[in-house]
């Protein structure tokens, strides 16, 4: 169901299938919120516990989808809540609300801003992907560069001294050697790390979560403009009851909050 509440409410969707991860991406939010907008956090029910490559990035593009259609509570907004936004053009389509991507979002919010950025992340795998997000998004040009940490952000959120020591070197040498502006530390595994080592890098340091919640609750400050997407009649085998009736019928609608 689609926006039924007088206060907007957010589904923040973690393409990951590790539900310790997606509590603690829905205490940031809320925190960041203080009550203005209503987060429901889901997992998905299926794929990689974290996503580190292409296949587990393409199986959560379809349990992000998944998780969608499994909804029964109302929501105004979407939030896919991973550094590769699985899912998140399919989901636009078939969504009739505002669906942001946690790369997308703070990507293009740290592009806003004067100067070049610089992408900090964890996992060798991931360097290539996200250089195809960048292009894809148009702002090649605007990216300096793309410095990456051997482990994946799920190892890294477990040496947080290390990891930090780690993230100050690679954000520092983004600033000095490829002339970045700012940095986005990308990743739900790194959430809670950028105000640690902020003092010790010679630039501003976006969190990749915390820069796309704030433009969720941006987008979600706007006028609600609902659309009624198309519905291709699609045959399908072997999708989930719920899926298979999401792709058929769409979602209820009812937005109220503004």
């Amino acid at each position: 169901m689609i926006g039924c509440l007088p206060v907007p409410r957010l589904l923040l969707i973690n393409p990951n299938t590790d539900m310790d991860m997606t509590q603690r991406m829905a205490a940031h939010a809320r925190a960041l919120f203080a009550g203005t907008v209503t987060v429901q956090a889901v997992t998905a029910r299926f794929g990689a516990r974290y996503i580190t490559d292409r296949v587990s990035l393409t199986i959560a593009g379809h349990a992000v989808l998944d998780a969608l259609a499994c909804m029964q509570e109302p929501f105004d907004g979407v939030l896919v809540a991973c550094f590769g936004d699985p899912g998140r053009q399919a989901l636009a389509s078939i969504c009739p609300v505002p669906v942001m991507g946690m790369a997308q979002a703070s990507i293009m919010r740290a592009a806003r801003l004067p100067g070049r950025f610089s992408i900090v992340t964890g996992g060798a795998k991931w360097e290539p992907m996200l250089a195809e997000l960048v292009q894809a998004m148009g702002l090649r040009d605007r990216l300096a560069s793309i410095r990456i940490l051997p482990e994946t952000g799920n190892v890294l959120a477990l040496d947080g001294d290390g990891t930090c020591r780690q993230l100050v070197q690679a954000c520092n040498r983004a600033v000095h050697e490829d002339g970045a502006s700012r940095i986005v530390l990308g990743g739900a595994g790194l959430a809670g790390f950028a105000p640690r080592i902020a003092s010790q890098v010679v630039a501003p340091v976006l969190c990749s979560l915390r820069e796309s919640l704030l433009e969720a609750q941006r987008q979600l400050a706007r006028p609600a403009l609902s659309t009624t997407p198309c519905r291709g009649g699609m045959e399908t085998v072997g999708l989930s009851p719920e899926l298979q009736h999401y792709l058929v019928s769409g979602p209820d609608i009812c937005v109220t909050h503004n």
